[in-house]
């Protein structure tokens, strides 16, 4: 996250907000997200980077490593779209 957008309160309503919604639906018992896997000394990261398990982890979500999938995009650096590492977290609804 940009600085400028830290500390503002906006990822954990975003985060309050999807999981009222799925409450709402009454038909799940777990939240999921799956988040982008990249090395720490990955070109693509900022200057500055913070990861964000420790929100998540606040949040109630915990790191499944052995759910992986792959996405595929471009980035703004390539010239075609390729695959990236996921991980997925989960939460239980109580």
């Amino acid at each position: 996250m940009l600085p400028d957008y830290r500390n503002r309160g906006l990822g954990k309503r975003f985060f309050e907000e999807r999981e009222a919604h799925v409450r709402d639906l009454a038909r799940f018992d777990t939240v999921c997200f799956c988040a982008v896997e990249r090395p720490t000394d990955h070109p693509r990261r900022p200057a500055g980077y913070q990861p964000l398990d420790t929100f998540w982890h606040r949040r109630g979500f915990v790191q499944h490593p052995e759910l992986r999938t792959t996405f595929s995009w471009q980035d703004r650096d390539e010239t075609a779209e390729s695959a990236k590492p996921m991980v997925f977290w989960l939460k239980p609804l109580g």
